[in-house]
């Protein structure tokens, strides 16, 4: 009995280690210091297609959350809100990728789009039956697997940073931001 006990706490452990290091190796694409693919089956809340070359030129951050997140609403937004306001005057760009459903928030988004100054972007609709949106599969670009997450692109488009979880967003995202909007 002792012998079946320490293999369940060894199993348990194990899971435990490997649960912690895939939530923090970045494994996912897009890596630091490669350009990013397109941002697939996304659009604008006001319907137009998200283009990443749209925003080249300037520093960018790209931010998935949404607001069933817990520790995206006390962390992860309202740190890249205050990066923006900070870093904007010095060409930050943000492009928030809001993971709520589409059907139910999109138009809540556009207002909050234009409150904010920065564009939202959202799933595109999917066709009817598909409607469970739960999905941080983004094609080419790559998967999300925490969020919030924050993607911060550099002038030349090259990923600079890659920020998981609310708390390291709070904590990290000004210092990934600040060398460069200069």
């Amino acid at each position: 009995m002792k012998k079946l006990l320490s293999l369940d706490v060894l199993g348990l452990l194990i899971f435990v280690v490997f649960w912690a290091l895939s939530s923090t190796a970045h494994a996912w694409k897009p890596e630091v210091g490669e350009h990013p693919a397109a941002l697939e089956q996304l659009e604008l809340v006001s319907g137009q297609p998200v283009n990443l070359a749209d925003y080249a030129g300037k520093p960018l951050v790209i931010y998935f959350g949404a607001d069933w997140c817990a520790p995206c609403t006390a962390n992860g937004r309202p740190a890249v809100i205050n990066a923006f306001n900070k870093y904007r005057d010095k060409g930050l760009q943000v492009l928030f990728v809001d993971l709520d459903d589409p059907f139910k928030f999109r138009g809540k988004k556009v207002n909050e789009s234009r409150a904010l100054g920065f564009p939202i972007a959202m799933r595109a609709l999917p066709p009817t039956g598909q409607e469970k949106m739960r999905n941080f599969d983004f094609g080419t670009f790559g998967k999300i697997q925490v969020v919030p997450t924050a993607i911060v692109l550099n002038k030349e488009g090259k990923v600079a940073a890659k920020i998981e979880q609310g708390t390291r967003l709070r904590d990290e995202l000004d210092g990934a931001v600040a060398p460069l909007a200069r």
